[in-house]
């Protein structure tokens, strides 16, 4: 969404850093085609999604930028007063956790809204999916989890058997977790060294990462992966800027000219915040970004087959099966 109002310089960092070699057309009919997936009944699975854009009153927007909101990226356009700080952060906050089952709650601190605030773009997306292979809830046991060479905490360790996509390397394991009807699967990616997550991240883009998750063979594989529940909250700022969006955020040559015809419209904030549990049935995951404009003019192997002991940090990706689509990722480090 904020591609889409972005132009010259800014727009080419964003597209460069989402999409480096596709046209603006295709990027936007991109999102439109999950948007459209995640909202249909395909995947078997519970997948909702939500984009809101709250707007200062009497701030103006091109009429090509609401309809590219609401036509691209099925989102709602509401008329708010930043000024009246709590009411409006209740407002937002509101519509994310009920976007979200309530799982992200509090995603907009009122402390960061003023009279300067023109625009939040509010993304939420909230999953739910069972297991096709469930975990029997009796073999659970207590096991250590290695965190790190200086922490090790006690988790509930989940074990099963079952024929599942599996690739190994000497460097790291990769487990496909499909939940029901195959449409949608968690993927576990496990370095073999058990401190070596931060060299594993350091070695996959996006093309490796697809390659990974392409590899589907079934394998018999014993399984240990703890239960998990994670909620995390970041400033996406620095994040971004290290991957090249750099001019979105620069007051007085940030360019959204897209958005609207008055001037000094720049990114101030880019806020995620993100919830996911898993255990023996499945997983409940939940998700919500805001992007802040502020506008300065104003155990034992039971049979024969491959081990994966997630005993300590990995990697973890949600994925559309058929299209390899990222709905969800992160890392379990302690």
């Amino acid at each position: 969404m904020v591609y889409l109002g972005a132009k010259n310089e800014t727009a080419n960092q964003i597209r460069s850093a989402i999409a480096k070699d596709a046209s603006e057309e295709a990027v936007h009919a991109h999102f439109a085609n999950i948007l459209d997936l995640i909202d249909s009944d395909s995947l078997n699975v519970t997948l909702e999604s939500a984009n809101k854009v709250y707007v200062q009153k009497d701030f103006q927007l091109l009429q090509t930028y609401i309809d590219g909101i609401k036509n691209h990226y099925k989102g709602q356009l509401e008329s708010v007063d930043f000024g009246k700080a709590q009411e409006t952060a209740q407002t937002i906050n509101s519509f994310v956790e009920q976007a979200t089952h309530d799982r992200i709650k509090d995603l907009i601190k009122p402390d960061i809204l003023d009279g300067l605030t023109r625009l939040i773009l509010v993304n939420a997306i909230y999953f739910k999916g069972t297991w096709a292979d469930q975990f029997s809830e009796h073999r659970t046991e207590e096991a250590d989890f290695y965190a790190s060479p200086n922490s090790t905490s006690k988790v509930q360790m989940m074990a099963i058997e079952e024929k599942f996509p599996y690739y190994e390397t000497d460097d790291y394991q990769v487990l496909g977790l499909p939940y029901t009807q195959n449409k949608v699967a968690m993927y576990i990616i496990l370095p073999r060294e058990r401190y070596g997550l931060n060299d594993l991240i350091s070695k996959l883009n996006a093309q490796t990462l697809v390659q990974l998750l392409s590899k589907r063979g079934r394998t018999k594989v014993n399984v240990k992966l703890p239960k998990f529940k994670i909620e995390s909250e970041f400033n996406l700022n620095d994040a971004l800027k290290k991957i090249g969006i750099e001019e979105a955020f620069k007051q007085g040559s940030a360019d959204f000219s897209g958005i609207t015809q008055e001037e000094g419209l720049y990114v101030s904030d880019v806020i995620h915040k993100a919830f996911i549990e898993t255990d023996e049935k499945g997983s409940v995951a939940a998700a919500a970004t805001a992007v802040q404009f502020e506008d300065r003019s104003f155990s034992v192997d039971l049979f024969p087959g491959k081990k994966i002991v997630a005993d300590h940090s990995f990697l973890f990706v949600i994925t559309d099966t058929d299209t390899n689509n990222v709905l969800f990722a992160g890392k379990v480090a302690e």
